[in-house]
């Protein structure tokens, strides 16, 4: 299988080990520098393939290849700003979750062997219509108590209303940290997913309020 030619479920695709963790739809900017990386995103514009962001488990961004975690975001190239000495500023969007089943190393950069995780969309509305409607109403309270606390807060001018664009939203919106948030990408089923995003956004809320009750006291 060549890098980057899609099968319904399974891919090979580059990987970029990051001290981040993005969710299908959130944008991500990276400035590239390092020999190795310029090389992958050179094959990404040949070839018009994504490439997989994974959160670090073992190692650093920068010198020898860190161990990923096995779940990541698969995102596309959406622009690419070249600079002196094969350096870049690139704009990258969140496509889909994956689960590498295989890491390769015969390049210079980490090669995964992925299997696509979310659910065909037409699976989904009925089932969670009474879950996305609770999740719904208490990420809005969030968005506006972050936004009275915070003085730099901006909520997004539109909140989805498909259950799992608005899961991923609030996965990317949610103050945690990214241990937190990896277990969020690692919840595959999408009821489960807003379960858990229910129960985040009510301890985080009851904190928010509590602090702004603090400030007005």
């Amino acid at each position: 299988m060549q890098i980057g030619s899609p099968t319904p479920y399974e891919r090979e695709i580059p990987l970029f080990p990051l001290q981040v963790v993005l969710f299908p739809g959130g944008l991500l900017p990276l400035h590239i520098f390092e020999p190795r990386y310029r090389t992958m995103i050179e094959f990404c514009l040949e070839h018009e393939s994504e490439f997989g962001v994974v959160l670090i488990k073992e190692g650093n961004e920068v010198g020898e290849p860190a161990t990923p975690c096995k779940v990541g975001t698969a995102v596309r190239l959406l622009d690419v700003e070249r600079l002196p000495e094969g350096r870049m500023n690139i704009m990258t969007g969140g496509e889909y979750r994956f689960e590498t089943l295989e890491v390769q190393e015969h390049l210079p950069y980490l090669v995964g062997r992925v299997r696509v995780l979310d659910a065909p969309d037409e699976e989904l509305e009925t089932a969670l219509e009474s879950i996305t409607t609770e999740t719904e109403k208490l990420y809005k309270e969030y968005e506006i108590l972050s936004s009275r606390l915070i003085f730099a807060w901006h909520p997004p001018e539109e909140s989805p209303t498909h259950p799992r664009h608005l899961a991923y939203q609030i996965g990317t919106r949610l103050r945690i940290s990214l241990r937190e948030k990896q277990a969020l990408l690692e919840t595959v089923p999408l009821a489960q997913l807003l379960t858990r995003e229910i129960e985040i956004l009510k301890d985080q809320n009851r904190r928010i309020a509590f602090r702004l009750m603090a400030q007005n006291n």
